[in-house]
């Protein structure tokens, strides 16, 4: 298996070149902010990512195979979960009053040392993704495109934890002390020893990742050459990762950064209730409904931070309804608004990940409405805004709680 394994990264790494020869770039910027506690003088994006692909024959008689490599960066502050227990992985809900006091949790009186200390850091981090897909056969629904993928890919991801900036600054004007190190520029308590329930914050806390991932999709469903289009029909997708510690997860001191299995399920349907044309073929009014179905449980006994499922119980079943309402195309094609309206059903069960001895089980719902208004303009900007109604929330006792964001993202195409 191992072997198999790496004769499959080995043919990804040597696959790059091919696409030296020609290529199509794809950047956007997910967005700009005010920057993160005075980094970048207030004007530093968020984030940025870009791609590069390249289609050629690689079995004669069948479609193009594509290869692309997909980079991503992004820097903003994160906040210390206080839910789980740093030395056993245990959750806080799972605990009695009386064992949450003796327990071990970032925020309680004990990892504060009496004194007050930050929960936020300083949370740079990059990946790189590489694939390569292969279609087979015709879509029905479709001409153009293929009826199965088989999609073989590598992502390694790298992530540094580190204090606030504002702690560099001459005048940072806080009362808070260092969350990772004393003033002194030590180490603090306890980050001087493993942390079971946060693997990413052991050591340097300079973290390296790498996962492979299989993905199979049989594809029914109606392509369009723009999103104002109505979507219609039926896909499936089944994805394996896994993200063992030989794959070099663990060459860093800090230890096994990654031991976990992923396997994935994911079906979807979408019917077109209606759609009206101008006169020069553009969108005028259109309507679909979609229906969707995922089946995801995560194994391993070292889950890293970004492939953590939902409260970290492992099993996920959840199931969307959505309405899709696009307005007229106006100006240009790719100027249009659309209104998506959303209902969630999620069910998470099994064991807990990241607890040492996997002892906690249980089984949550959740359910959520959501409504996501959105207008684009030529192709290169995006402006969004969402509404939601959480009112089943779980494990957790809380209120129900309505919850609203905004976006203005630019996409850049060469």
């Amino acid at each position: 298996m191992r072997r198999f394994l790496s004769s499959v990264i080995m043919l990804l790494m040597i696959a790059i070149p091919l696409s030296a020869e020609s290529y199509t770039l794809e950047a956007f910027i997910s967005g700009v902010s005010n920057g993160v506690k005075g980094f970048g003088l207030g004007l530093f994006p968020v984030g940025t990512k870009f791609g590069f692909e390249k289609f050629f024959t690689m079995i004669d008689g069948e479609n193009d195979a594509e290869l692309q490599v997909e980079f991503e960066f992004t820097i903003n502050n994160r906040t210390l979960s206080s839910d789980y227990d740093y030395l056993t992985g245990r959750p806080r809900w799972a605990l009695t009053h009386e064992e949450s006091a003796e327990g071990h949790f970032f925020g309680d009186s004990r990892w504060n040392d009496g004194g007050e200390r930050s929960l936020s850091y300083f949370n740079p981090r990059a990946w790189i993704d590489i694939y390569l897909d292969q279609g087979f056969w015709t879509n029905p629904l479709y001409e153009d495109g293929t009826l199965f993928n088989v999609k073989i890919g590598l992502n390694s991801r790298f992530a540094m934890s580190i204090e606030e900036v504002s702690f560099s600054l001459p005048d940072h004007g806080g009362l808070l002390s260092p969350v990772f190190v004393t003033p002194g520029g030590e180490p603090r308590d306890p980050f001087t020893e493993n942390l079971p329930a946060y693997p990413w914050l052991n050591g340097s806390r300079n973290v390296l990742t790498n996962y492979i991932y299989l993905v199979l999709s049989l594809n029914m469903d109606r392509d369009t050459p723009t999103d104002a289009e109505p979507e219609e029909g039926i896909s499936v997708d089944l994805r394996f990762e896994a993200g063992p510690s030989w794959l070099l997860n663990n060459i860093t001191p800090m230890g096994v950064q990654s031991d976990y299995y992923m396997a994935e399920i994911y079906a979807e349907e979408k019917m077109e209730l209606f759609a009206m044309y101008q006169e020069n073929g553009w969108n005028w009014l259109n309507m679909y409904v979609g229906h969707s179905n995922t089946l995801r449980y995560t194994f391993g006994s070292v889950v890293p931070e970004d492939k953590l499922p939902g409260d970290r119980l492992r099993g996920v079943l959840q199931d969307r309804i959505w309405i899709h309402f696009t307005g007229p195309q106006f100006m240009a094609g790719d100027c249009y608004t659309n209104i998506e309206l959303n209902l969630y059903n999620t069910l998470m069960f099994g064991s807990v990940a990241n607890e040492i001895d996997s002892r906690t089980r249980a089984v949550e719902l959740q359910s959520s409405f959501s409504a996501r208004f959105q207008l684009r303009l030529f192709g290169f900007i995006r402006l969004e805004y969402q509404i939601g109604y959480d009112f089943i929330r779980g494990i957790w006792p809380e209120k129900p709680s309505w919850w609203q964001n905004s976006a203005l993202t630019f996409y850049v195409s060469i």
